[in-house]
């Protein structure tokens, strides 16, 4: 498959990831007594991981949709299933300490996110989507050298022989 043929379910990926990204956004514009809180405590720390954490959401979008690294793509939905992990932990802390530190927009804002961010790791995983990991290999001619026939058989490294083991 090339890029032409991307699935649509990887497309999808990229499209809910970045909208994903978005909502973390909005979600900091909206509460921004508490984003100013962050940067007066730590300005270069909490600017530097504002900016970081974009660049490498963009980063890791980018191994996975367009140069298909399968590792990134596992890592991905582990990510995703971490996040629901530590989403659950943290309610479970609310639970116990009987409020929240957060306002509820914010949880709102905070599972639009994670669910977005889910569901675009899962459409990495449908039958379409697996072939686009699939590695590549380079095609190589097939006919012989200085020969004009085109019906030469395919060299011996050709993967789409298929050899008995008889």
């Amino acid at each position: 498959m090339n890029d032409q043929t991307m699935p649509k379910s990887v497309r999808y990926y990229e499209r809910l990831t970045y909208a994903g990204m978005v909502v973390v956004f909005i979600n900091q514009l909206v509460n921004w007594d508490r984003t100013a809180s962050h940067f007066a405590e730590a300005l270069h720390i909490f600017t530097i991981v504002q900016i970081m954490f974009p660049c490498v959401q963009i980063f890791w979008v980018w191994l996975v949709v367009r140069k298909r690294v399968n590792w990134a793509r596992w890592m991905t939905l582990g990510a995703q299933f971490a996040m629901m992990f530590v989403i659950g932990f943290g309610f479970g802390i609310i639970a116990n300490k009987g409020h929240a530190d957060g306002t509820v927009l914010e949880l709102v804002f905070l599972i639009l996110a994670t669910s977005l961010y889910l569901l675009a790791a899962c459409l990495l995983f449908t039958r379409d989507a697996i072939l686009w990991f699939v590695p590549q290999r380079a095609e190589f001619g097939h006919a012989v050298a200085g020969s004009s026939d085109s019906s030469a058989s395919p060299p011996a490294h050709s993967f789409s022989r298929v050899e008995s083991w008889s």
